[in-house]
């Protein structure tokens, strides 16, 4: 397979909405295998497709596989999760703040709130119905890359953004994120 490009904010496709998939050929299941190489050479835990350059409403979830995270998420853990077309459908009233990170805004991290429970509908990679309830770190995995889908930054959306070197010297980023 391929590990592809992430792009970046100065990208416009970053910030476009992404088209609904229709076709689930051959050239979807190659983009879906190329994007899993790409979010796992990155070491990341979810990759939207707008984040390599295709405007398709594409998303790839997947917590960690080691102990520590077996015993923290349980069956998630390790899990791969191929969501076409995903949408939620129902939120938790309760939300939590969490600090995320991005690969397409490498160097940031920034707290952001999302909904502790969510349900979704989507298609598989076949483009079979699929829904799922997610909570906790998956959830707020997938409201990330969802957010992607309709060109939304975590960094519009976050309370405070940083650098970690800058954080730990007491100095905060600007919510835009520039160097």
């Amino acid at each position: 397979m391929t590990v592809l490009p992430i792009i970046q904010p100065d990208n416009p496709l970053l910030r476009r909405p992404a088209l609904r998939i229709t076709d689930f050929g051959v050239e979807l299941q190659r983009l879906i295998d190329n994007m899993l190489d790409t979010m796992l050479d990155a070491k990341g835990l979810g990759l939207a497709a707008p984040q390599v350059a295709h405007s398709l409403r594409l998303i790839l979830a997947r917590l960690p596989d080691d102990e520590e995270s077996r015993a923290k998420y349980a069956d998630d853990a390790g899990r791969l999760y191929i969501l076409a077309n995903p949408k939620i459908i129902r939120r938790s009233a309760e939300t939590v703040t969490g600090t995320e990170g991005c690969l397409s805004l490498p160097g940031l991290l920034g707290d952001v709130e999302r909904h502790e429970n969510i349900e979704l509908a989507g298609q598989d990679r076949l483009g079979n119905p699929i829904r799922l309830s997610a909570a906790g770190w998956l959830a707020r995995v997938f409201q990330h890359e969802i957010d992607h889908l309709d060109g939304i930054l975590y960094i519009d959306i976050a309370t405070s953004v940083w650098r970690p070197a800058d954080k730990e010297e007491g100095a905060v980023a600007d919510k835009s994120g520039a160097p």
